[in-house]
């Protein structure tokens, strides 16, 4: 006998709440999904952190978003946006931490790069449509074997094949001429216990910025096999071969007003044709193979995965940083004069302005290997180790002499097609090991468990073939946590303590240099909180506490391409953030339910600090100097969040939503090494913004095997002038003041078929 079930994943769970309307399954079988999900979230009513799982509704909203992490929006805590508006550059920040303190993820398998931590979200444009569901663990996070959550932790899991087999078709187009289409198959669960998902979709067109065009394919295979009632296998590969128009030079007040929020000064006219100086084009294929056993008190989750990444990006040179570069040559109306810099190319003979293919990639495998053991009803040990390789390489490509007959690098005249600069790349090997108890009573939960890192680094010169000598690291984290039950609430804490390792591009200068000194970060984080469950209705309120010490800073070279080559770090520099969030919702009727969020938030550096310069290329010693920063607000993060949202089911087939966010007490973005000064202030303060967005749909059940969704969304309703995202200025006021404009109004409509 077949039934059609709203599914709601909660084996061993109950309150997960993981929903996916109208799924159709056999009583007789294991529904592949639902082990996958179990397998990877923390359930809301055991667990002692923060959670927000997003249910497969909400991600359809943002079916037609720009950006992966804007289905983030709407959590406490959470600030998600596509910052410089160009097609997939996203950015994420969670309780005042950039992305390399917060952990991504992908089917319980940490994701992000090991050199910075940095997760280029272009990379993965077609991963919404893979996505099945997505859960926000805020603060320390679950996984033992995830080292960087200092802010949170993001695990998505994707698609498999369950239920019966299903056919869908979506489309969908924006005002400003970006189309998506997607279609998807899924075999269902298949009675030899096979079964299989299959994505194929794609993008392309243009978004609000000017020249920020778009093309990417993207795919999804899951195959799974139910080898037994204990035992099942599932293989993904996953990817999106992308090329994309950046929009990656902040603009000042006075650009905008004078040309509009879709200003981009990264464009002019060459060879008649509209040029943009930063074109993006990356592919990175993503394998993983999981095996998942559940036999009695005994249940495991191994995995193994590869990555492979290859791709670059157009870049400017500049031979003579004493004089102007590319971008400086503009038009009358803003934009690039490319004329300008041929006929000064062509005069000389050598060009002194060229355009470069930046090429960079790597090589990424690992393992992870963890059981839990149910040594008693109530009593429950765990193990795991992991270990992750990842070897990355990069060059510089002479892509357009711009008029000049030869570029001179090095004693050489370089033409198109020649390297230019320094190949160099990276080796690690991470392994991390952990273990762990956990007590589940009917009153309390409680866990324990510590996690040992060791990191290892090797810079490798792919010109002369020479090794820089291996640097060794080791890490400790520590997390506990305990959940008290009572009735239809409970009170949970959270206490963790993290000694870091410093990223690999902290370690070693490109002469093969050892930097001296590297010590690790420290972490002391606390978090308490409550949860309360009635009917039709839910309150979380949670306080935290992290103290961030010994912060270790590097920065980045490419954005400072305009100044001397160095590095640093600096000890004793801490920070401290506060905050207290809170979520509650509340079913109106059967048709309507109705949200709220707030967040309160302080988030300050709470010492100065001993920066140590050093030369980026030989590793010596430049100078060593005293910052100023105790006090100053930690930027590029609103400390202050207020949001409401209203989901309506209406009369005949039709639905709505309608979300408003407020915004406050958010800082430009600024690099503490230039604070050098006593009397060095606050980074500009960003005015406060209201944001609302709306989706309206129609679903119905046109024929017994055809089901059809229409929707209409806008963003930005009320057409909102706002400061997104940016970076301070030297006199931290908004004439000095740099960054992006969040998106007009924008509408856009879409379609989905299932079969």
């Amino acid at each position: 006998m077949k039934k059609v079930i709203s599914l709601c994943l909660g084996i061993a769970m109950p309150a997960l709440s993981v929903c996916a309307e109208g799924v159709v399954l056999t009583d007789s079988v294991i529904s592949l999904q639902e082990i996958v999900i179990r397998d990877n979230f923390s359930d809301s009513q055991t667990t002692p952190l923060s959670i927000k799982t997003l249910q497969p509704s909400h991600i359809k909203l943002y079916s037609t978003a720009p950006n992966y992490v804007e289905m983030l929006q709407g959590i406490p805590g959470v600030y998600a946006t596509p910052s410089t508006g160009s097609y997939g550059d996203a950015t994420l920040n969670i309780r005042g931490f950039k992305q390399e303190n917060i952990s991504i993820l992908l089917n319980g398998i940490p994701i992000q790069g090991l050199t910075s931590g940095s997760m280029y979200w272009s990379n993965w444009m077609g991963l919404a449509d893979a996505t099945y569901s997505i859960q926000i663990q805020k603060g320390m996070g679950s996984s033992m074997l995830a080292d960087c959550a200092m802010g949170g932790m993001v695990n998505i899991i994707t698609k498999t094949g369950s239920g019966l087999p299903e056919w869908d078709f979506s489309t969908s187009y924006t005002q400003y001429g970006t189309k998506k289409a997607m279609l998807s198959y899924s075999t269902g669960q298949l009675k030899n216990g096979w079964s299989a998902n299959l994505m194929v979709s794609g993008v392309y067109g243009d978004g609000f910025v000017e020249v920020s065009e778009v093309k990417s394919m993207s795919y999804l295979l899951s195959v799974s096999k139910i080898l037994n009632p204990f035992n099942t296998l599932t293989f993904t590969a996953l990817g999106s071969p992308e090329q994309h128009d950046q929009r990656n030079t902040e603009l000042s007040k006075e650009e905008i007003d004078k040309y509009g929020r879709g200003y981009s000064k990264n464009w002019g006219y060459l060879n008649g044709e509209k040029y943009s100086i930063g074109r993006n084009h990356y592919f990175k294929p993503y394998f993983t193979l999981q095996h998942h056993l559940d036999k009695g008190s005994l249940h495991m989750k191994n995995s193994a995965y590869l990555a492979i990444a290859d791709g670059g990006g157009r870049s400017t040179y500049n031979l003579d940083y004493s004089k102007p570069g590319i971008i400086d040559f503009q038009t009358a109306d803003g934009h690039i004069d490319f004329d300008a810099i041929i006929a000064e190319n062509s005069a000389a003979g050598v060009s002194r302005n060229i355009m470069i293919d930046y090429l960079s990639g790597h090589t990424q495998a690992g393992g992870v290997v963890s059981a839990d053991y149910r040594i008693s009803p109530d009593w429950t040990i765990g193990t795991g180790l992991q270990y992750q390789y990842y070897d990355t390489w990069s060059k510089m490509v002479v892509l357009d002499l711009l008029g000049g007959n030869s570029v001179s690098y090095g004693g050489q005249n370089l033409v198109e097609g020649d390297y230019i600069g320094s190949r160099y790349g990276r080796t690690t090997h991470l392994a991390s090991g952990f273990g762990q108890i956990r007590y589940d009573g009917r009153k309390l939960n409680a866990n324990l468990g510590v996690s040992v890192f060791n990191g290892n680094h090797r810079l490798h010169n792919d010109i002369t073939g020479a090794k820089s000598d291996w640097v060794h690291g080791w890490g400790v984290a520590v997390k506990s946590g305990l959940v008290y039950h009572m009735g239809p609430a409970n009170a949970f804490l959270n206490l963790g303590y993290n000694s870091r390792l410093p990223y690999a591009g902290t370690y070693i200068s490109s002469n093969m240099a050892i930097t001296n000194d590297v010590t690790n970060e420290e972490n002391l984080m606390a978090e308490a909180g409550t949860r309360i469950n009635w009917n039709g209705g839910s309150l979380s309120v949670s306080g935290y506490a992290t103290r961030w010490n010994n912060k270790t800073l590097t920065p980045s070279i490419a954005k400072r391409a305009n100044e001397s080559k160095e590095k640093y770090q600096i000890n004793g520099l801490n920070a401290l953030h506060l905050g207290i969030e809170m979520a509650v919702e509340q079913r109106l009727a059967p048709w309507a339910t109705v949200s709220a969020f707030a967040n309160i938030a302080s988030w300050k550096w709470k010492s100065s600090g001993n920066a140590i310069s050093y030369d980026f290329f030989t590793g010596d010693t430049q100078k060593e100097y005293t910052i100023y920063c105790d006090g100053l607000h930690v930027g590029d993060s609103p400390q202050t969040q207020l949001g409401m949202e209203g989901n309506f089911t209406l009369p005949r087939g039709f639905y709505a939503r309608i979300a408003w966010q407020f915004n406050d007490r958010m800082y430009a973005d600024f690099e503490p090494d230039k604070r050098t000064s006593q009397e060095a202030g606050d980074a500009y303060r960003l005015p406060s913004w209201n944001v609302i967005d709306a989706t309206l749909g129609w679903s119905s059940q046109l024929t017994d095997n055809l089901h059809v969704d229409v929707f209409a969304t806008g963003r930005n309703l009320t057409d909102e002038n706002y400061i997104e995202r940016g970076v301070d200025g030297k006199n931290n006021d908004l004439d000095t003041f740099r960054g992006y404009w969040g998106a007009p109004r924008t509408l856009s409509i879409g379609m989905k078929l299932s079969w």
